[in-house]
């Protein structure tokens, strides 16, 4: 069985994997969360880049961190100057309140349990006093992933570990946080209306 590392180093090969364009609703998100210029930010899970590209463009410091090599290649290529940090599970090598806004988008469900946990006490640890969390996690309602006992079946990332949230779940997962505020997105996937990609966004506010 491929070790989950593998499976993702190997995900951020393919052309499907360089997504280009920022979510509209981070886009949406960042526009009011009213922090300045020259703020730190950390794009948790970079994937592509992408997320760090915007977060250059909005005048942010960029740090992107990811398990995959491939992956902060990509970032490196769209973003210079950004830090990049790969890293597969916490503890990270940040100094505590080091950021003011942390983007965790379509990162964290890929995680077991006790993983996500120990992220989001990260997450708390490195936040400055009144910094936000944006991101989103998969919904319970969900399909597309094919998930059992904890593992995707889906295509190029089977095998990886995955896990589901219910809105009680979510909210649950940042009760150490002073304010939780949750969105809901879901959509089929071109000529498979019989399945349900499902992600709530989250705007977290320590």
């Amino acid at each position: 069985m491929k070790s989950s590392h593998s499976i993702w180093n190997e995900h951020y090969t393919r052309l499907k994997s360089r997504l280009s364009y920022p979510d509209e609703n981070l886009v949406r998100i960042l526009s009011r969360v009213g922090l300045a210029e020259g703020s730190n930010a950390l794009d948790f899970g970079s994937g592509s880049g992408r997320h760090s590209f915007l977060l250059k463009n909005q005048g942010f410091r960029v740090t992107a961190l990811d398990s995959a090599e491939n992956s902060l290649e990509m970032v490196k290529e769209l973003v210079p100057e950004a830090r990049t940090i790969l890293s597969s599970a916490p503890p990270y090598p940040f100094s505590n309140k080091e950021f003011d806004l942390i983007v965790s988008w379509g990162a964290l469900h890929y995680n077991s349990q006790d993983v996500i946990q120990s992220i989001v006490s990260e997450y708390k640890r490195i936040l400055k006093d009144n910094g936000v969390l944006a991101g989103t996690i998969r919904a319970d309602r969900d399909t597309h992933l094919s998930v059992y006992n904890g593992k995707s079946s889906l295509g190029d990332i089977s095998g990886a570990d995955v896990n589901l949230f219910s809105e009680a779940q979510v909210r649950n997962l940042f009760i150490e946080f002073s304010s939780v505020e949750l969105g809901y997105m879901e959509r089929t996937p071109i000529g498979k209306l019989e399945e349900r990609i499902c992600h709530w966004i989250f705007l977290v506010k320590k």
